[in-house]
């Protein structure tokens, strides 16, 4: 435009005739940020493509697994297995979170909730294994999600199937969140952290370590993250704490640990004593009973015993648990009681039609079990990676949250009750098992950086 103006000046100084000076069409600042939006979209087009076309993997191996799992033919009396306490989860009470009754609200209790569970389950696993470690990890979590510990409560009325999928779905969200955060990643990190904490009380013990993870990493954003975190843990707090002292589920699963392991260990024993356990006859008579708290006969002969439930069991159980011998415990037994023999889920599978790969899956879970004294060795890998290339990244954060909340999940599962540990234990165990893929987290978000157009 300045030469053109100059041109035309020194033509007209000269006497000359100047050449038209072409006109410029004018641009409102509407259509130049339309156009810029244009050029900006059209540039990320081929790179959603990209990533579009990389999660086609996925997506296969997803499929595959539905096909694999989908529920077979079931006599249309039994499509899915009832318990005595699966009405407390079908209608809203008995102080239990509200996510179970909503979603088999939404889903029926028939074969339809099997088909929803199955396919969220493949689903969430499916993500998890794929975030941590593409393709290979999608298949380990697959295969864990396909096996016997896992499929079968698809085909119940309980708690447990929720529990594992939204499990596997809020360390997914976890870490896609902490890689690169978004708008809409953190909505699906807060909706998933909500509904999984929704599921079960206990659950909450997972969210702790996860949580610390995501707002080292993202502090940024540490008032979003903040007000998630508070919502999430107002919900444990009603449902683990307050609702909790109006019902007698403490009492119930207070009865279990003291029949069921406080009287049978001598010193554990004589610690109790010590600190004001009544010794009644009818209790010392129920040493090793499971469930006594629901026969009125030992309610009635043990009235000592009930007032120390009532009144001293709460600050005397969580003052022991404060010391060293619960984590000492559960060391002891933690190989044993992640076993998850087939035997132990006897009860559950009665009656139930599986796909065939709740057996064939079976020994590739078992065999993934790793005595825990290599497994807690788990946690040098985050620090050997940190330390060969001299970075840090939200995968190694994560490795050694996914490792500390499990064991939190363990030591809460493990010292909260001792009746069904088979089935109270599935999701720590299952994560357990995970943990080889999920400790490779940071050491593949290395890797996919290293990838052109990651």
């Amino acid at each position: 435009m300045i030469s053109m103006a100059l041109s035309y000046r020194i033509a007209t100084a000269r006497g000359q005739r100047p050449r038209a000076v072409p006109r410029v069409p004018s641009v409102t600042a509407a259509q130049a940020v339309a156009t810029l939006r244009r050029v900006s979209a059209a540039s990320r087009a081929p790179a959603r493509r990209r990533r579009a076309l990389r999660l086609l993997p996925l997506l296969l191996a997803i499929a595959v697994a539905l096909w694999c799992t989908w529920p077979p033919p079931a006599p249309q009396r039994h499509p899915i297995k009832l318990f005595p306490d699966s009405p407390s989860y079908v209608g809203w009470g008995y102080g239990r979170p509200p996510v179970p009754f909503l979603f088999y609200s939404l889903v029926g209790s028939e074969r339809g909730a099997v088909i929803a569970q199955t396919v969220l389950s493949c689903t969430a696993w499916g993500a998890l294994g794929w975030l941590t470690l593409g393709l290979p990890g999608a298949v380990v979590a697959l295969l864990l999600a396909a096996a016997l510990p896992v499929v079968l409560w698809n085909y119940t009325i309980l708690s447990e199937s929720l529990a594992l999928s939204l499990g596997a779905a809020l360390l997914a969200a976890t870490l896609a969140l902490g890689r690169r955060w978004s708008p809409a990643r953190y909505a699906v990190w807060a909706f998933v952290l909500l509904i999984y904490t929704g599921v079960r009380a206990e659950n909450f013990f997972l969210v702790p370590p996860l949580f610390a993870a995501l707002l080292v990493w993202q502090r940024r954003h540490w008032l979003a993250l903040g007000v998630v975190g508070a919502a999430a843990a107002a919900l444990f707090v009603v449902f683990s704490v307050v609702l909790d002292k109006q019902n007698r589920n403490w009492q119930i699963r207070m009865t279990n640990i003291v029949l069921t392991r406080v009287l049978p260990d001598a010193p554990l024993a004589q610690h109790f004593d010590a600190a004001g356990l009544p010794r009644e006859p009818a209790l010392l008579a129920a040493r090793g009973r499971m469930l006594a708290a629901y026969d009125p006969t030992f309610v009635a002969a043990t009235p000592a015993f009930q007032r120390w439930l009532d009144e001293q069991s709460r600050p005397m159980y969580l003052a022991w648990l404060g010391t060293l011998a619960p984590q000492r415990m559960l060391f002891q037994s933690i190989d044993h009681t992640l076993k998850h023999w087939p035997y132990a889920f006897n009860y559950y599978i009665a009656g139930v039609r599986l796909p065939g790969t709740a057996w064939d899956a079976y020994p590739i879970s078992h065999a993934l079990q790793m005595p825990v004294a290599q497994w807690l060795w788990l946690a040098a890998i985050p620090f050997a990676s940190a330390l060969l290339t001299r970075r840090v990244v939200f995968g190694d954060l994560f490795v050694l949250a996914y490792l500390a909340a499990v064991y939190l999940m363990a030591f809460a599962v493990f010292h909260g009750d001792t009746g069904e540990m088979d089935r109270h234990m599935v999701l720590t165990a299952t994560l357990y098992r995970f943990a080889p893929v999920a400790a490779l987290a940071g050491v593949w978000e290395r890797v996919r950086r290293l990838q052109p157009g990651s």
